[in-house]
């Protein structure tokens, strides 16, 4: 090959490389429009999960929202409850203690009058002796009085608001010298399972426990409604002169929950005056106005702690 030959093949490559090399280049040929973007829908974000709430503290919540949510018997008639606690913005509460609640049982039981007249009788009592706190007034004998119960090992914290508490007494094995009492005074403490029952709460160590939430049920067949119940007094109706209602340090305001231990069945054994709820309300109520006030005597209860509860005025 000529050395002219040679120049000229070499001028013409210098040549397409400088093309090829140029400033500006583009992402595609020329004359070749970019496609269509992509099509379908968008994934959509991962969601927010909030966080949830810090749990209430018992002692600080300005509201109790308490419910019973169920109720149930052993093969040895011991009743367990189960509960749920939260305060006024629905946050559950976490750390109520043993020492906080305490819990009644009774049953509905008829009277001479018939079913629809009947009265609670606490399955829970005790023995008040005419003496009792070193007090004396005209009582000399023992009498029957319902009571609640606080086992701080019956009852289990679930750590998410939900609470069980079992009871000790049985429903159907009282003991010996309580059903002896119940006999002196006429009283039936058989266990009924056909019967409407009652178990009810009281919250304490809280200034704001205004909750006493209960739970009706029969346990024969596990019924809660269209069951025969009897409401000595609605609780609104007492609230339009005591509002709100409350005594016993003012956590007690619910009348479903008075009436499961002041029944005819407890009697202050000082005075040998009822505490039965029908009986005692009408009278605190008619005060000096009782034929045995107006005789010279006077209408009293003697209390926890011995306190003299004098309602003659």
């Amino acid at each position: 090959m000529g050395t002219l030959t040679r120049n000229w093949l070499m001028a013409a490559t210098l040549g397409l490389l400088v093309a090829c090399g140029g400033g500006g280049g583009g992402d595609r040929a020329a004359g070749v429009e970019p496609g269509p973007p992509p099509t379908g829908p968008v994934p959509p974000p991962p969601p927010i999960v909030p966080e949830p709430p810090a749990p209430s503290p018992y002692a600080e919540a300005e509201v109790l929202l308490a419910t019973i949510t169920s109720v149930t018997l052993d093969g040895s008639d011991v009743a367990t409850v189960e509960f749920q606690l939260t305060d006024g913005a629905g946050t559950a509460i976490i750390d109520l203690e043993a020492g906080n609640v305490r819990f009644t049982i009774a049953k509905l039981q008829a009277s001479a009058l018939g079913n629809m007249t009947g009265s609670w009788q606490s399955y829970v009592n005790r023995i008040e002796p005419p003496d009792a706190w070193g007090v004396t007034d005209v009582g000399t004998e023992d009498r029957l009085q319902a009571n609640y119960e606080r086992e701080e090992d019956n009852f289990v914290n679930n750590g998410d608001g939900t609470y069980t508490y079992t009871f000790a007494q049985s429903l159907s094995v009282i003991a010996e010298d309580i059903l002896a009492q119940a006999e002196v005074e006429g009283l039936d403490l058989s266990f009924e399972p056909d019967r409407t029952h009652r178990v009810s709460m009281q919250f304490d160590g809280n200034p704001n426990t205004t909750a006493n939430p209960f739970y009706d049920w029969v346990p024969a067949t596990g019924a809660t409604g269209g069951i025969l119940t009897m409401d000595i007094a609605a609780t609104a109706n007492c609230n339009n002169c005591h509002d709100p209602l409350g005594i016993h340090g003012g956590n007690r305001q619910e009348v479903q929950y008075c009436v499961t231990c002041h029944n005819p069945g407890s009697t202050d054994a000082h005075t040998t005056n009822t505490v039965d709820m029908k009986v005692m309300i009408h009278k605190i109520h008619a005060g000096a106005n009782l034929p045995s006030v107006a005789a010279g005597g006077k209408y009293n209860i003697i209390g926890y702690r011995g306190s003299d509860h004098d309602y003659s005025g």
